[in-house]
């Protein structure tokens, strides 16, 4: 009795000698379930990524307000005639920021290449607490705006 005990699982559960495989209809039903499956993922991370790129845009623009507050303190201009160009300086001795103003060394960050966000003309200015400065970016054919005011030192 043992022995045709040990045959039989032996045969039926570990060799599945009277088994041919599985057929092409159920490799293809398989093979199309993980596509739309890796479909799924892929679409889901693409917006996580758009997100997260933007998140940095609007931290890296922050980041700026507290050389804004010095400079205003200290009676510098920052630019408002043209975009700010990254590595330039962010307080200057005149609008057309040309020099930095003594002291400040802070330059524009490099916004563009981590976010692919990109300054635009800044309007107002510090002496009038209206000062702001935009970041933008299309996705889709719709162009996104960051604006930060430096009255209310936020960035939407």
């Amino acid at each position: 009795m043992q022995n045709k005990k040990r045959k039989f699982l032996r045969n039926e559960f570990f060799f599945l000698t009277n088994e041919r495989g599985f057929t092409l209809i159920e490799l293809l039903v398989v093979i199309a379930i993980i596509g739309i499956l890796a479909g799924v993922v892929l679409v889901s991370t693409t917006g996580g990524v758009d997100k997260a790129k933007e998140a940095s845009a609007i931290t890296t623009a922050l980041s700026i307000m507290a050389e804004l507050v010095a400079c205003q303190d200290d009676g510098g201009f920052a630019k408002n005639t043209a975009a700010p160009v990254a590595g330039n300086p962010v307080c200057c001795t005149s609008v057309a920021c040309a020099t930095a103003l003594t002291g400040h060394n802070v330059t524009w960050p490099n916004v563009s290449a981590k976010t692919g966000w990109a300054y635009g003309t800044p309007t107002g200015t510090l002496a009038g607490n209206n000062y702001a400065y935009t970041l933008t970016k299309t996705v889709g054919g719709v162009l996104q705006t960051i604006t930060c005011n430096y009255a209310t030192a936020e960035c939407d």
